[in-house]
């Protein structure tokens, strides 16, 4: 009986409904940053206008071609670059750590493959280019990016300076500048280095003893430069660009006038007369130049002002990734493309030696217009930060 009214009484009983789980924290990436890459798009635009600008008269003349002849390259190179970039922000960055040794050492290899003949390209008396199925590329152009790569997973990774991978860091780093400073490209053997040493030094590398190695490395740049006749010229030009008005210093004071014609509004887009063979690389080294001419002072405010934001994005970027390695990358990349500007303008302007350095997503060139867009492409994918979502409870809240 007392069984039998157990079951009646069960019957009577509401049933109780089961508390729902709370839901687990859900990793979600946010999309790549919007302000980065509008500056982004920017810059690419000046770029265009500006290489067919100052590039249409030298790409006139040559057989066979039209004056869109360098617009239409740049184009294809900078639409390839966008493949790449929007491509590359969807993989996760931390994927990289893992690659970034084999990565350096095939750059190390590419660069010694330019000192192979058959595949080694001469041209303004440097050997920094190999052709590969009738294209031209510049391996240094790469290096920039295994750097920050390898820098960055080493200094994560390590407790002691002195250790077998800090050691092999630094020697496979230090041999493939070396290489590229005998190709000879000094300007990138120093942006390689100073890349290295901010990073180092962000990673947790003491300052003084990174500034006592970085003293042995100026005084060895200059005995370098000290023994290299054609480099040395550089710097005769430089300090005194008058003296040398016809040689040495002649770049240095076409890039003056062309600057100095451009007044405060500029003489108007695609009216530069420095660029009708009076100004050297006008579409590449000294583009900066033909802009300041046909802009003016605002223009060139403005082409400045976008790389100041871009670099503020980039170290906001960096400051605000969750993890280590996102940080010392995103930092890597933003710095290297800051120093190729401020290098670029710099001897525009006359405030540095000359020297063979694009100025990103503006200049002419082929390697240089595709490395910065992978390098792009990494950093909007840092900037895509992981969030936790809040946990879900009883009330649904």
């Amino acid at each position: 009986m007392s069984q039998q009214r157990k079951i009646q009484n069960n019957k009577y009983k509401k049933p109780v409904k089961a508390k729902p789980k709370a839901k687990k924290n859900v990793k979600v990436l946010d999309p790549p940053d919007k302000p980065l890459l509008i500056i982004i798009c920017c810059i690419a635009l000046v770029g265009l206008l500006f290489v067919f600008s100052a590039g249409a008269p030298e790409a006139a003349v040559i057989p066979n071609k039209n004056s869109a002849y360098f617009l239409i390259r740049h184009s294809a190179f900078l639409f390839l670059g966008f493949i790449f970039l929007f491509g590359i922000s969807k993989v996760n960055y931390k994927k990289l750590k893992d690659i970034a040794l084999p990565f350096s050492i095939v750059v190390l290899l590419l660069v010694l493959a330019t000192y192979i003949p058959s595949m080694g390209k001469l041209n303004y008396g440097a050997t920094r280019w190999l052709v590969i199925g009738g294209i031209p590329f510049q391996p240094s152009e790469l290096a920039k990016l295994a750097t920050i790569l390898l820098i960055s997973s080493t200094m994560i990774g390590i407790k002691h300076l002195i250790s077998k991978k800090f050691m092999a860091c630094c020697f496979l780093v230090g041999l493939t500048a070396l290489l590229i400073l005998k190709q000879p490209n000094l300007s990138m053997f120093i942006m390689i280095a100073l890349t290295s040493g901010a990073l180092m030094l962000v990673g947790g590398m003491s300052p003084l003893l990174l500034f006592g190695t970085g003293g042995l490395g100026v005084a060895f740049v200059s005995f370098h430069m000290r023994s290299n006749e054609y480099q040395w010229d550089r710097i005769e030009g430089w300090l005194n660009p008058w003296k040398f008005a016809h040689t040495l210093g002649y770049n240095l004071i076409q890039s003056w006038y062309a600057i100095g014609s451009g007044g405060f509004f500029g003489v108007g887009y695609g009216n530069s007369k420095q660029k009708l063979f009076w100004l050297p690389f006008a579409h590449t080294d000294f583009i900066f130049a033909v802009i300041a001419e046909e802009l003016g002072l605002v223009g060139s405010l403005v082409v400045i002002g976008l790389f100041v934001a871009f670099i503020y994005r980039g170290f906001f970027i960096a400051n605000r990734c969750p993890e280590m390695f996102g940080k010392l990358v995103a930092f890597g990349i933003t710095f290297s493309i800051g120093v190729q500007t401020f290098i670029n303008i710099g001897v525009a302007t006359g405030t540095l030696p000359a020297t063979g350095v694009t100025l990103p997503l503006i200049s002419y060139g082929g390697s240089s217009v595709l490395t910065t867009m992978i390098m792009l492409g990494i950093l909007l994918n840092i900037s895509r930060l992981k969030k936790d979502s809040v946990k879900v409870g009883n009330n649904g809240k």
